[in-house]
């Protein structure tokens, strides 16, 4: 009898054990809630972890546009006025042995070289611009490849464009008497050997614009496939007038494109219309900020389309807005020195309207912050 008790409690004590042990452990739901609760939090952060990344390359961004305004400004210090854009000799990307319209002169961004730790790549000469890519003029959030030289023409890229106010920019070398009368430039950086000084623009350097960043072209930098996006491609138009006015909107060489023409071609969700036209001589390229160094219209901007939104080319005209991959707008830098945020929904204008070569712009407050002497009132918005 004595035995059977003890042998009862020992059987007891390891049911007891036992109990405590499935007491103590996981049920598979319960783990299942554990993995969705740690699922849940990684949601939760991920999102906050790309926010301050992309808060990061925004602030490098303004940085870089910041440092480009201080070295102009160094530039008026040491030589009396601000510097040009396409001056100079003629300066062509290595394998390119004809100028046709590559014929341009050097880049603002090349005379600023001095002025930004970069001493040396002026001194060497065409050689020493070959194959090297300034890390000041790339923003961390507008190219594809690493580094972004463009494959064949061994040039460096830049993310920061020149604005040449709200003209249409001329795409083809000409001489300074064509700039002087087709196209002058109305932003504070001129073309060609006219140059202006901080004090002559009636305008403030407050409220105009000089700098801006552009999504460097995916296939030009090496970066993979061809992309139908705004932000890093333009539109090459008709160049025979048989096609009509929406293919082709400049019927001579006097008569600019129009934006609303221009805006024809936006498709869905940021990409140009697809398909295009058959036969119509439209295309896209992606040659946007390629040759930093060389003062062609690859390197220049105008405050005519909103930021992202589409550009076009046409009988070497040329509607240019700036671009980023940062969400709803672009960084804009002013002549004072400053950095602002501009919204792609900023008001400009009438898109119907030509571009002027005087007077008030036609294109809203986009178009009066690019002009340096249009004798407008107007605030960053």
């Amino acid at each position: 009898m004595l035995n059977l008790k003890i042998k009862s409690v020992a059987n007891n004590a390891a049911e007891n054990k036992n109990n405590r042990s499935l007491l103590f452990g996981f049920t598979l739901v319960e783990l299942l809630v554990v993995v969705a609760i740690i699922a849940l939090l990684i949601a939760l952060l991920l999102p906050a972890v790309q926010a301050a990344r992309e808060a990061a390359r925004r602030m490098a961004c303004n940085n870089n546009l910041r440092q480009l305004g201080i070295a102009s400004h160094t530039f008026q210090d040491a030589n009396g006025e601000l510097p040009a854009h396409d001056y100079g000799s003629t300066i062509l990307p290595l394998g390119v042995t004809t100028a046709g319209t590559s014929g341009h002169g050097h880049s603002v961004f090349y005379a600023l070289a001095p002025y930004m730790e970069m001493e040396t790549i002026v001194e060497g000469g065409s050689a020493a611009l070959y194959d090297f890519q300034p890390s000041a003029l790339l923003c961390p959030s507008g190219y594809y490849a690493d580094p972004p030289i463009h494959a064949s023409w061994h040039s460096g890229s830049t993310n920061y464009i020149v604005s040449s106010g709200d003209v249409v920019s001329y795409w083809k070398s000409i001489s300074t008497a064509e700039y002087e009368q087709n196209m002058p430039w109305r932003g504070p950086i001129y073309a060609k050997s006219r140059k202006y000084k901080l004090e002559n623009i009636s305008d403030g350097t407050t409220n105009t614009v000089m700098f801006a960043e552009r999504v460097i072209g995916r296939n030009s930098s090496g970066g993979g496939g061809k992309s139908l996006r705004m932000i890093d491609c333009y539109i090459t138009m008709a160049w025979p007038s048989a096609f009509g006015a929406l293919i082709n909107p400049r019927e001579n060489s006097t008569k600019p494109i129009l934006p609303s023409v221009c805006w024809a071609f936006t498709g869905i969700g940021g990409d140009y219309i697809q398909p295009m036209l058959t036969g119509s001589g439209l295309a896209i390229n992606d040659y946007r900020g390629t040759c930093w160094y060389q003062g062609s219209w690859l390197t220049v901007f105008n405050t005519i389309m909103p930021p992202n939104s589409p550009a076009c080319a046409s009988f070497y005209h040329f509607m240019c807005p700036p671009s980023s991959n940062h969400s709803g707008g672009a960084n804009i830098s002013f002549t004072d020195g400053s950095v602002h945020f501009i919204s792609e929904t900023i008001d400009y204008g009438d898109p119907n309207h030509a571009a002027v070569i005087s007077g008030a712009s036609p294109y809203g407050v986009w178009g009066k912050l690019g002009t340096a002497n249009g004798d407008e009132v107007v605030s960053i918005p």
